[in-house]
């Protein structure tokens, strides 16, 4: 017997305050009270051992064994093969009371199947991450299935090469336990693979200078192969190589470019092919130090021909692109301190593309000047973008009293064509609900709206009503399903019966169709719409080849006509035509800005020349409004704020001789632009900050190193990094303070790839920032160089725990060689339930009370429900006895009168008897008094039948009543 809380028997101690308190202090109760005395020790007793968790052990002849298979890449699927076979033969030779489990093992492990005594094994189905070898967690993992009866063994079927977690800090752990831990080594039979072992540049570049890329290939055997070098995802080189058995070794040089963040990926692919796929590429960075650089997009010449040599004079580097040309992931943007959108419709620009252009901002530090136009802000189609996020303003105008009530009808097509799968797996009627859904919520409370879709006939999905109940106007939208053919005059002539007798001002229709149709009418009907009832139509065709009708019809109707390539902009283009509809968003006027903040931006410029125009946009919450257009309506003409690690600067007009023609002969309009451009560019030292990635195990750790200007350390920062995985997934990180100047935090890569790093802080007077990266390369695992089993790893892993090498008999798993463990039943249940039992019967002891008459009707009872007995031997002699008797006396009364005669005469002495009686009793005559006669003494009852059992009871009441 023994105790797994020993501890808690010190409340045996409270058994003499019970005996003290329950003892006896009347006489009467002294035997009550002793029996309820005892009682509560012994539950006391028995709830004292239960907490001290009473156990009795048992010694048990039981093996439980735990396989650990590898089911990592550096293995493969025919090693896997081979440890599935070994487990079987293992199985076979279990003894009648041993049990086994499976643990399947990459980075993480999983049970394949828990401890039991089967003797077959299936297939493998767990899938645990293959990309890492976490033998750490597989033998933890392996103990926790341990049962607690049986002599544990783990047995390990792996190459021995784990690349993450602490391997030996487990076999410790498993050795204190008294696991034992052996080993079946298993190894990838050698192919040929090619790797890219090293991928080297300068880590700082000066701009103009040229450098050399540095590159180490490994192969297996000689091989011909294709390497291909690759800057922010343009190819800058091709070449055809034969590469040698071993290591071989290239370097090229790279011309010097302009300032920025520059990565280089190369790419091998070997001709015959290889094994893995993830070892033959890899990434790295280099900072290009030069003047600031800025990367200008736009679509017009005419938009920026003033503003690029205003840029030029003050020292930015310009760059040019259209919106197509706009880089889509961080590496390539990172090559520029900030970017410049010059009236850019959302239109011409890819979700991805503002995502990125989004992330570059904020998690990055980069820098953004929007500048407006026709085509820009709500006109453009920028509600509910990700641009509008960074932006410092607001798509949607605040104050509903300036907007004109609008009646807006989306007729859709929604023929069996428009169920299509686009490229980013969407189809295109979800596009075109979602495009409705955007154009609702841009509406006002007031306006009203509806929809109609055709396909052979036209239908009403949502009749014309005001925008007040947003979700179930939406909700209607979301039944719209794809089928049938295409008529769109069916549907045309549908809206044209209501919408002429609307009541509102400003009446729209926009027609979206991925399809040709009869062309009969319909452009008579969109020109009848807009000349007679002020009706405006606009036609958004999906795909290059529609119908030039479709043209015709949108000029008829005064509208506007979008030809759809990118079929993921139709909800962009939907909410454009809904801003345009309202004709309320472009003020064109001459208007002198008026300064209402001071900023940066405008130092040394004292006033600034008219405008003629901007889009009306409402400021975010904690943006700076700088300058304001005209009142009534003061909408934000400059406004700026720090938008995560990055800034972000909105001017409402333009650069242009459109609205700016008198700005652009202004001679602060270099000044202007320069510092507006400036501002948006994070000023720091980041030769202040050295910082770096260490992977431990399956995290990573940034050690960033902050010293001044004199090589001091920099103490005392509010640091925080930003860092963006390969997927353009942001994460936020604060850097603790570990030692004098330097900064750490922990994060978990998630996948190998480039990742981006944008650290920022400030100090007492300090401000710094940085923007790096850091390359997660591919797994240890896919390293060709150590594809044989670590042998010494595996026997190191067995001495520790007094393991053996298995390899050779698959029935070694299973001998019964360790010391049996004893198997410990507890019996702290029973004793509850014992106590729970004893506590009822303390309780009546203690509070009822049992008199003699109580007995003695409890017996009664009993006695009435005890079954008659059946007659003794005894009782059938009487029987007899009274049988003669009775034959006696009829042999006595023969020769008398019959019986017959005796009765008869009875009979009439009994009449006789009751006639004597009704005389005596009969009413005496009303002459005569009543006389009065005594009645005569009741005569003494007699003491049988009846009265006896009378006389019984009364004396058993008044027993019962003396008690």
């Amino acid at each position: 017997m023994s105790f797994t809380n020993p501890v808690a028997l010190l409340l045996l101690f409270i058994i003499p305050l019970v005996i003290y308190l329950g003892w006896p202090r009347q006489r009467f109760r002294r035997t009550r009270d002793i029996t309820s005395t005892t009682l509560r020790v012994i539950i006391v007793a028995l709830v004292v051992l239960a907490l001290a968790g009473v156990q009795v052990s048992q010694s048990a002849n039981k093996l439980a064994v735990v396989f650990l298979v590898d089911v990592s890449d550096s293995l493969g699927t025919e090693v896997e093969e081979a440890q599935i076979e070994y487990v079987r033969e293992s199985l076979q030779a279990m003894g009648p009371d041993d049990v086994a489990g499976v643990v399947v093992f990459g980075a993480d492990p999983r049970t394949e199947r828990s401890v039991n005594a089967v003797r077959e094994l299936a297939a493998l189905q767990s899938q645990p991450v293959t990309s890492n070898t976490d033998l750490a967690q597989a033998i933890r993992h392996g103990i926790a299935l341990f049962p607690n009866d049986a002599a544990r063994r783990l047995v390990i079927l792996s190459d021995g090469r784990p690349t993450i977690g602490d391997t030996s800090a487990a076999v410790q752990q498993a050795a204190a336990v008294g696991v034992e831990i052996s080993f079946v080594a298993f190894a990838r039979e050698p192919g040929p693979e090619v790797q890219v072992t090293d991928l080297s540049v300068p880590g700082n570049v000066t701009a103009g200078q040229s450098f050399d890329l540095s590159l180490s290939i490994e192969a297996e055997a000689a091989t011909a192969a294709t390497v291909t070098i690759l800057d922010a995802g343009t190819i800058i080189q091709r070449q055809d190589v034969q590469l040698q058995q071993g290591t071989n070794n290239y370097t090229l040089t790279l011309p010097g470019s302009s300032a920025g963040f520059k990565d280089f990926r190369v790419q091998v692919d070997p001709a015959d092919g290889d094994s893995f796929y993830q070892n033959n590429q890899l990434s790295t960075f280099t900072q290009i130090i030069g003047p600031p650089r800025a990367l200008l997009v736009s679509m017009d010449d005419a938009e920026v021909q003033n503003l690029i040599p205003a840029l030029e004079e003050a020292g930015v580097t310009v760059d040019r692109a259209t919106p197509a040309e706009l880089p889509i992931g961080l590496a390539p943007l990172a090559q520029y301190d900030t970017v410049i959108m010059a009236n850019v419709p959302a239109t011409e620009l890819s979700n991805s593309r503002m995502e990125a252009l989004d992330s570059y901002v904020r998690d990055l530090g980069g820098g953004l000047v929007f500048i407006g136009g026709p085509d820009s802000y709500a006109p453009g189609g920028y509600f509910r973008t990700p641009l509008e996020d960074t932006l410092p303003v607001e798509m949607q105008i605040r104050d509903q009293q300036r907007l004109p009530q609008l009646t807006i009808v989306y007729v859709i097509d929604r023929s069996g064509s428009m169920g299509a799968i686009n490229p980013n797996n969407v189809a295109n009627i979800e596009l075109a609900k979602e495009a409705i859904i955007r154009s609702i919520d841009l509406l006002q409370p007031t306006d009203r709206a509806g929809v109609v879709s055709f396909d052979t006939v036209g239908y009403w999905i949502a009749e014309l009503q005001p925008v007040l109940d947003r979700v179930g106007l939406q909700r209607l939208v979301a039944t719209l399903r794809a089928s049938g053919g295409t008529d769109i005059l069916a549907g045309m002539r549908l809206v044209a019966n209501n919408i002429v007798n609307d009541p509102s001002p400003r009446k729209h229709i926009i027609l979206l169709t991925d399809g040709g149709a009869s062309p009969n009418n319909l452009v008579e009907l969109a020109g009848t719409l807009n000349s007679e009832s002020e009706v405006t139509t606009s036609v958004i065709a999906i795909g290059q080849g529609s119908a030039p009708f479709l043209g015709e019809m949108a000029s008829a109707g005064g509208g506007n006509y979008h030809v759809v390539d990118l079929v993921e902009s139709i909800p962009t283009i939907f909410t454009q035509e809904t801003v345009l509809a309202s004709r309320s968003y472009i003020i064109e006027e001459s208007f002198v800005p008026v300064l209402t903040a001071n900023s940066p931006i405008l130092d040394g410029i004292q006033s600034a020349p008219p405008l003629l125009g901007y889009v009306a946009t409402s400021p975010k919450q904690t943006a700076q409004v700088i300058l304001r257009g005209p009142e009534p309506f003061s909408d934000p003409l400059l406004a700026s704020w720090q938008y995560g690690l990055g800034r972000a600067v909105a001017f409402t007009s333009d650069a242009s001789s459109r609205w700016g023609a008198n700005w652009v002969g202004w001679s602060d309009f270099s000044r202007f632009w320069s510092q507006a451009v400036r501002w948006t560019i994070t000023e720091g030292a980041s030769n202040n900050l050295e910082s770096r990635v260490q992977m431990q195990g399956k995290q990573a750790r940034l050690i960033v190193d902050a010293r001044d200007d004199n090589g001091d350390f920099l103490n005392g920062l509010d640091l925080q990094a930003s860092i963006v995985n390969p997927a353009l997934e942001s994460s936020r990180l604060v850097l603790r303070q570990v030692a004098p100047g330097r900064y750490e935090a922990l994060f978990t890569p998630d996948s190998e790839g480039a990742y981006f790093l944008g650290i920022s802080g400030q100090g007492t007077n300090q401000q710094v920032r940085q923007t790096t990266g850091w390359v997660m390369s591919y797994s240890q695992e896919y390293d060709v160089r150590a594809n044989n089993a670590d042998i010494n790893l595996l026997n190191d892993i067995a001495s520790i725990t007094d393991g053996r090498d298995m390899s050779d008999d698959p029935s070694l798993p299973f001998v019964h060689n360790l010391v049996a463990r004893n198997a410990f039943t507890p019996l702290w249940p029973w004793l509850l339930l014992v106590a729970l039992l004893l506590l009822p019967l303390d309780i009546a002891i203690r509070r009822l009370i049992i008199t003699r008459s109580d007995l003695a009707r409890a017996r009664a009872a009993v006695g009435r429900l005890r079954p008659t007995p059946a007659p003794s031997e005894a009782t059938s002699e009487r029987m007899s006895t009274l049988i003669d008797a009775k034959q006696r006396g009829r042999q006595r009364t023969e020769g008398q009168p019959s019986t017959a005669s005796a009765l008869r005469t009875s009979r009439e002495r009994r009449r006789e008897q009751r006639d004597t009686t009704e005389d005596t009793s009969a009413p005496q005559s009303q002459g005569e008094k009543p006389r009065y006669q005594p009645q005569s003494r009741p005569a003494t009852p007699d003491k049988s039948g009846a009265n006896v059992a009378g006389e019984l009871l009364k004396t058993r009441r008044k027993r019962d009543q003396d008690n």
